[in-house]
């Protein structure tokens, strides 16, 4: 069989308005597929680029269709037009060499009538430099506008990019615009919320986000690396990072700044990994009260020895710290929370939710009326972009207008998620505490090492250590019940 008629045929679609004027892949491959059987050749294989390939990935189908080419040692190319076929001069560097590198090589642009070779004529040459840069010229344009696009959507607030989890894109006004999804935003908000407990990583996050059904795009697990970035991800508190820039955000915020900073300290936080694979119950939870330093562990004969550091002299002579006796200590400390009077924890319950219930009441008021005033402070902002396309205002005064509004409304929006998120799951949280501090000492010890780290979390604020005594500070709820409870027993005619 004649190899010397050989050929490759690369179609190419590079955005979507040349699909829609007829430079379809399909129609490219016809013609393609036409001119090849008009000359004799024989097309061996044909590589497409469709318009939705990222940069990356045209570039990455280009050199594949080079390494074949070489490969299988193919003498004929066949293109619709130069602009089909070089995007950039790097493009057109590799193809020159190629060119350049055997005489009997040949690359025919069909709708340029241009066929181009080694001993192409200095004027054919000259014809297809012009068309490279024109070529270039024309991408170089088409990133400008797309930049000029992106900064306008910026400055009204709107990422030009999809969102992540939790969001979803619909068009308002004629403008896509970014909500929160009720489906994925209560999963990615215990994602982030999971992620603050000390028996979860990064990894286990991801496990988690597996099992709750938080997928790609294209339906596929998140990575755990693709978890990290969106824990890190300022968006969800209203701030869009593009272009390593942080602009704000029009988007609802659906997690609360204090959340979201938490996440950020504990994930910017050097654990030690020398006895990862151990589980002490106290890891990263009790600081040596002499040098602040974290306590870290080692297993010596079954069990769990403590020590910070041992930087200063003072460390230095202290005594490992056993792990199952401040475990006895916890149990002391969980029982002083347990409330001799059934009776009083009913009282404290139904006290709670009456307080709440008044609160929550004047709270979704207060709610009302700053959504009512983010949505004239959106009306207003869509009326000064307006303004500003009919040239009714500068661009210097529809810049300080808008930033101003954008100012005011990221304040309300902060003030409001603190609003939303305050009462109500505040009431829902304590409720919780309450039924654990009363259950803690009793299910304490049959726990595994992360569940008890995060009963400790949960009622233990602080938990200090020196030779002698474990040191500890309660919650502020918890601290409220340990006095309630001494009180209740002191009334009760005893202190035990």
């Amino acid at each position: 069989m004649n190899r010397e008629n050989d050929a490759v045929s690369i179609p190419r679609v590079s955005s979507k308005r040349q699909e829609d004027e007829g430079y379809s892949l399909a129609s490219q491959r016809k013609l393609l597929d036409s001119y090849g059987l008009s000359k004799g050749l024989h097309i061996v294989r044909t590589f497409e680029i469709t318009e939705t390939a990222s940069k990356a990935i045209q570039r990455r189908i280009f050199k594949e269709a080079m390494k074949f080419i070489a490969a299988n040692k193919v003498k004929h190319i066949i293109i619709e037009k130069v602009d089909r076929h070089v995007r950039n001069l790097q493009d057109a560097v590799e193809t020159h060499d190629w060119l350049t590198a055997d005489e009997t090589r040949k690359i025919h642009f069909v709708k340029d009538s241009l066929v181009m070779h080694k001993n192409s004529r200095s004027q054919e040459w000259l014809n297809w430099g012009i068309k490279v840069v024109l070529a270039k010229n024309y991408i170089d344009n088409l990133r400008e506008e797309a930049m000029k696009g992106w900064a306008e959507k910026l400055a009204q607030g709107w990422l030009p990019a999809p969102p992540p989890p939790g969001y979803m894109t619909i068009t308002e006004h004629g403008k896509k615009i970014h909500v929160p999804d009720p489906n994925t935003m209560p999963l990615v908000q215990r994602a982030f919320k999971l992620y603050l407990e000390p028996s979860h990583s990064i990894q286990t996050v991801a496990q988690e986000m597996k099992l709750m059904g938080i997928t790609t795009r294209k339906g596929r697990p998140y990575y755990k690396s693709q978890v990290q970035r969106i824990l890190n991800n300022p968006f969800y508190i209203g701030i869009n990072h593009f272009d390593g820039k942080d602009y704000p955000g029009m988007q609802e915020p659906i997690i609360s700044k204090n959340i979201f900073e938490a996440v950020q300290t504990k994930m910017r936080r050097k654990l030690s990994g020398h006895y990862r694979h151990h589980n002490p119950v106290f890891k990263s939870l009790i600081r040596c009260s002499n040098c602040g330093k974290m306590v870290t562990w080692q297993l010596q004969k079954g069990r769990f020895y403590g020590a910070c550091q041992r930087m200063s002299p003072e460390c230095k002579n202290r005594k490992l710290v056993r792990e199952d006796k401040l475990e006895e200590r916890i149990v002391e400390l969980l029982k002083g929370l347990v409330s001799p009077s059934p009776e009083v924890i009913d009282w404290v319950v139904a006290a709670m939710q009456e307080r709440h219930s008044t609160q929550i009441e004047r709270d979704t008021q207060m709610a009302a009326s700053i959504k009512a005033r983010i949505e004239q402070i959106e009306r207003m902002d869509n009326n000064l972009y307006d303004d500003k396309l009919a040239n009714a205002i500068s661009q210097e005064r529809y810049g300080e207008k808008h930033n101003s509004l954008m100012t005011e409304k990221a304040a309300l929006e902060d003030r409001i998620s603190r609003i939303d998120q305050s009462k109500a799951l505040l009431l829902e949280k304590r409720l919780v505490l309450l039924e654990l501090s009363q259950k803690a000492a009793e299910i304490y010890p049959r726990k595994t090492p992360e569940q008890k780290r995060l009963i400790i979390t949960k009622l233990f604020q602080q938990l200090t250590y020196d030779e002698d005594s474990l040191s500890v500070k309660y919650t502020k709820f918890c601290q409220i019940m340990a006095q309630n409870v001494q009180l209740t027993r002191n009334l009760l005619g005893g202190t035990k």
